[in-house]
């Protein structure tokens, strides 16, 4: 005899598979990059302060957002968060 439940057992896996390998495609879409100046290739360096300090403008943004801005060469406003970040001059 055959056992009909193995060909079904194949049948459903594979939609399985490909669910876990589009929920972990967008988990690692979904992974925080902190981007300085908001896109890559931006410049954002204010004047120095009265301590020394340049200030940096900062995005904390998911990398799949960070993959579109390096390929248009566009910032696009969708982050986490933001902030600045201070450097001291040399």
């Amino acid at each position: 005899m055959v056992n009909p439940a193995q060909p079904r057992s194949a049948v459903t896996r594979i939609p399985r598979i490909v669910g876990v390998a589009v929920v972990a495609l967008l988990a690692v879409l979904a992974v925080p990059i902190k981007q300085r100046c908001g896109a890559p290739g931006y410049s954002c360096a204010s004047t120095l302060d009265t301590d020394g300090n340049a200030h940096y403008y900062y995005e904390v943004e998911p990398a799949g957002v960070y993959l579109a801005e390096i390929v248009t060469g566009a910032n696009i406003t969708l982050f986490y968060s933001s902030g600045e970040d201070l450097v001291k001059a040399r």
